[in-house]
């Protein structure tokens, strides 16, 4: 049984119902599947909204120009559609709005940015990130299945991936699957903003209503889950060797007190207030990393719920930390 853990949550809570925080609703875009493109199209032997027939292809060089037409397509609510193969570029969505992006099995050699009050916007089918993905002050964002693996050989950069970060002001974002694996952090200043695989933070705006389904963490090379804000919900989450890289040249984490984010840890929550976690498996095969579980403060009045947790291999001989004034109740452990 896990007997380390403090929990600073009033009796009270225990008959309180939990926030149904699982319907969480993600606003869809609004689509116009009439655009007129004409003035956009490179080869019309492909349908409306594919990419080829503006003049993007998978598996070649990627003219800008193109690309910047096929975003403002999108922009006017045409539905965009990715055919399955590798796209040698980088992905900007800036300040737009209903945008809905059909991935076939596509990959995307570079990042995925979303940022400055972009709203409603569908990231369907598959989609596999090479790099990175970044979400700032921006609501409204669903990911059906989306894949972020290491390919130094594809990767833009050669380089390992640098995670998921959803920054500030970020809130209503949805995933039926996350899956997160191989996750750089060395010594060079490629990885200096990458202090987890999966980081949701933003100091005095922390991102609010973040849905995942399934969430796996496989490989990090340091912490794996680094969560902060307000009425999220994970279904099932899964961790896997954390902690396997190095611990300089690093900068923090939003809301974490200086110098701890070099205490690798499998998950850490902090400041999470009306936040549940149904199931979460913390699993290490190495010595490696700090804390299998860190528990940080929180609003005693907003607790936050780990319904069932299992701590698996030799994360059992990490620490487990926890906060005087944590505000999370771990209620079942499971083996």
């Amino acid at each position: 049984m896990i007997t380390r853990f403090l929990f600073f949550v009033l009796l009270c809570f225990m008959s309180c119902k939990q926030d149904k925080l699982d319907d969480i609703v993600v606003l869809k875009p609004i689509t116009n599947r009439n655009l007129i493109d004409v003035n956009y199209v490179i080869n019309d032997s492909f349908p409306k909204g594919d990419t080829r027939r503006y003049g993007i292809f998978p598996n070649k060089s990627i003219n800008s120009n193109y690309l910047n037409n096929v975003l403002y397509l999108a922009s006017k609510g045409l539905p965009i559609n990715f055919s399955k193969g590798l796209y040698k570029t980088n992905l900007q969505l800036k300040s737009k709005n209903n945008i809905t992006l059909n991935f076939n099995e596509a990959v995307l050699a570079g990042s995925l940015s979303i940022i400055d009050q972009s709203s409603r916007i569908n990231i369907a089918g598959q989609l596999t990130i090479l790099d990175k993905l970044f979400i700032r002050e921006s609501s409204h964002i669903n990911f059906n299945h989306l894949n972020v693996l290491s390919d130094t050989i594809n990767n833009l950069y050669q380089k390992k991936n640098r995670g998921v970060s959803i920054y500030a002001g970020s809130k209503y974002i949805s995933f039926n699957g996350l899956n997160i694996k191989n996750t750089g952090g060395l010594l060079d200043n490629h990885y200096k903003l990458t202090a987890a695989a999966l980081q949701i933070h933003g100091y005095n705006n922390n991102p609010e209503y973040i849905k995942i389904k399934n969430l796996k963490i496989t490989g990090s090379d340091r912490t794996a889950l680094y969560l902060t804000g307000n009425h999220h919900f994970i279904e099932n989450a899964k961790i896997s060797n954390f902690g396997l890289g190095s611990n300089k040249n690093m900068f923090g984490l939003e809301d974490a007190i200086l110098g701890t984010e070099k205490e690798f840890t499998g998950a850490w929550l902090n400041k999470c207030n009306n936040v549940i976690i149904d199931s979460l498996e913390i699993n290490q095969a190495s010595k490696k990393g700090v804390n299998s579980i860190r528990l940080d403060e929180g609003k005693y009045h907003e607790p936050t719920f780990i319904n069932h947790i299992k701590i698996a291999n030799k994360a059992k001989l990490l620490k487990i930390a926890d906060h005087k004034l944590t505000n999370i109740l771990v209620k079942d452990e499971y083996e």
